[in-house]
């Protein structure tokens, strides 16, 4: 394509239809009268519920089961890497080191329960 050749054709200024020969526009006399903001609504208001951050120790909270405030029940349990490190220590050698893992706290979950409907409400890992 030559660039010296391109023509540029002067455009027609045509004004736009007036608003009675546009289509899509209705007379206000077609339109209707919404009857939904007449109506009355009820709003109710919702619950939140804050979850504590669970920690090593018992949390005070209000179960989200029972709605009672309670204190959790804790329960330790070692941690797959707890498993995984006690391997290590048996293969390399420190048979007696290796049961080390079970008694540390870093090594150790905690699951948190509530004390009256015993329902799981999280678990802590460090």
């Amino acid at each position: 394509m030559d660039p010296n050749n391109s023509k540029i054709l002067p455009r027609e200024n045509t004004p736009p239809p007036p608003y009675a020969e546009s289509p899509g526009i209705f007379p206000a006399t077609l339109l209707y009268t919404n009857d939904h903001t007449t109506q009355q609504q009820h709003f109710i208001p919702a619950s939140i519920i804050i979850r504590p951050i669970l920690g090593p120790n018992p949390v005070h909270m209000f179960c989200p089961t029972c709605r009672n405030y309670i204190i959790t029940e804790i329960d330790e349990s070692p941690t797959n890497e707890a498993y995984l490190c006690c391997m290590l220590m048996f293969i390399v050698g420190c048979i007696i080191c290796s049961c080390l893992p079970f008694f540390m706290k870093s090594c150790q979950k905690v699951d948190h329960r509530c004390p009256q409907c015993a329902s799981y409400l999280g678990t802590h890992k460090p």
